[in-house]
């Protein structure tokens, strides 16, 4: 492993809670494994969250099929419930997206005490994900998905208005 330097050009430094000068080097790649593990698990609940909404909100359209015979009465309700339900996704999208970018600048810093820099070198290769021909960061595709449910229950609403 390379030797620490005593600040970087990200602004750690000896003040901050990140750099530790005193600690014993072998814990390094250690705390890097558990750090890179948390960030996957971190992952995989973002993973489950849109899992359960995607479900949610299906179900919920299959709901508003029911009451076909009284399609305009609960349509309403039904709707609203799916915009704040659609609503509540998108934050929790955005959430999860802040959060990784943090864990990521986290493992970007520690990635400069050690021997190779492979996320920081794939994320460059990425082009940082400003290009969508290079890479589309995922966060940016399941973005669009409580939209598309907001506009089904938008639809839905002015169907019923209309036809009702």
């Amino acid at each position: 492993m390379r030797k620490a330097n005593k600040t970087t050009d990200t602004g750690v430094t000896p003040d901050n809670a990140l750099f530790n000068p005193d600690a014993d080097e072998k814990y390094l790649f250690e705390q890097y494994k558990l750090y890179v593990e948390m960030t996957d698990r971190i992952s995989q609940r973002r993973a489950t969250s849109n899992t359960f909404y995607v479900t949610a909100n299906a179900a919920l359209v299959t709901v508003a099929s029911w009451f076909k015979d009284d399609f305009g009465k609960y349509i309403y309700l039904v709707s609203g419930i799916g915009v704040i339900m659609a609503l509540f996704w998108f934050f929790s999208i955005r959430s999860y997206k802040q959060l990784n970018t943090g864990k990521f600048a986290v493992i970007h810093e520690i990635e400069r005490r050690l021997p190779l820099n492979l996320y920081s070198y794939e994320w460059d290769k990425l082009g940082k994900g400003k290009s969508y021909k290079t890479y589309w960061p995922l966060s940016h595709i399941e973005g669009l998905f409580p939209f598309i449910f907001i506009a089904l229950y938008v639809a839905l609403s002015l169907f019923a208005y209309f036809n009702f």
